[in-house]
């Protein structure tokens, strides 16, 4: 009997010391996972509150980003290694909070920060100017802000009184005769007779003059999506405003919004002096052979390709 107890007392703690030698392990791997999510990784972080709009180089010489460490598991995908030259010439695009990572996404071009309508004015030194136009002088209500577009003048004013004239204009180099002074070109459809096929007087007032809203919307801010209402409403709208210098408004002014017809053109439009209509023509463009199209003689084929890209 004794015997029988001394197996059982031995077997018994055969399987404690496995059972303890287990946990142990399972212990051990806990702790192993715990300490590696732990281990730190170097970062950038926010030491101190960033306005939005604040440089990246700004900020770093301000010690505002330093350099630091966090706990490896709550390192985020996305943060910066090198600021200096991942995020040169970028700027914040929002108020970055301290004690948090820098990641990308934090920092964008300075001209894709939006932020309230007089500072976007104040970075470029400019005013607003805004009209209102009909569907059909203002492109079909299809200009967006951010848009450019060409102001012309219909049947503008002449306070001069002066009569029409050919103004021997260099298409070429953009410039008129000495013999041609503006007075001689301020003219109007009054001064229009019969003899001409043209019934108004149209004039180029500005070229690629930017769309700063329409109606009250703005261009959404970094981050922001455009709510598609909003977007249609504005779209509807013919109130435009314009971002432009002071002495423009008055320009714009003095010619009067009953005159002005928009047209939308590409970022990439380079504005070029333009000559007025000689309206002194008696046959229309289509009827000259060096005009019969608006790309040229040629075949307007031959200026615009069949998926509607310029040649």
């Amino acid at each position: 009997m004794k015997s029988r107890r001394t197996i059982i007392l031995i077997v018994a703690v055969i399987v404690g010391a496995i059972a303890a030698f287990g946990l142990l392990n399972y212990v051990r791997n806990v702790e192993g996972s715990v300490y590696d999510d732990a281990a730190p990784s170097q970062v950038w972080l926010v030491r101190e509150d960033v306005p939005k709009g604040t440089p990246i180089a700004e900020a770093m010489a301000a010690g505002m980003i330093v350099e630091g460490e966090i706990p490896g598991s709550f390192r985020p995908a996305t943060a910066v290694v090198d600021p200096q030259s991942e995020l040169a010439g970028l700027v914040a695009v929002a108020d970055l909070p301290a004690n948090s990572p820098v990641v990308q996404g934090h920092f964008a071009s300075p001209t894709s920060v939006s932020s309230s309508v007089t500072d976007r004015l104040e970075q470029k030194g400019m005013v607003t100017m805004t009209m209102s136009v009909s569907q059909v002088r203002g492109v079909a209500y299809l200009v967006e802000p951010g848009d450019f577009v060409n102001i012309l003048g219909v049947d503008v004013l002449d306070p001069s009184g002066g009569a029409p004239v050919t103004a021997d204009f260099d298409s070429e180099e953009g410039e008129t005769s000495a013999a041609t002074s503006p007075d001689q070109l301020a003219f109007t459809s009054s001064d229009i007779d019969g003899s001409t096929i043209y019934d108004n007087v149209a004039r180029y007032i500005y070229q690629r003059a930017e769309v700063l809203a329409v109606d009250k919307g703005l261009a959404p801010d970094l981050g922001e999506t455009a709510d598609p209402a909003q977007a249609t409403e504005a779209r509807n709208s013919g109130l435009i405003t314009l971002a432009v210098p002071p002495e423009v408004v008055q320009v714009l002014l003095s010619v009067g919004e009953n005159a002005f017809y928009l047209s939308l053109v590409p970022p990439s439009y380079e504005p070029k002096p333009l000559p007025p209509v000689d309206y002194d023509e008696v046959i229309y463009p289509g009827e000259d052979a060096n005009r019969l199209t608006p790309y040229g003689p040629g075949d307007s084929t031959d200026a615009v390709s069949q998926d509607g890209e310029t040649k």
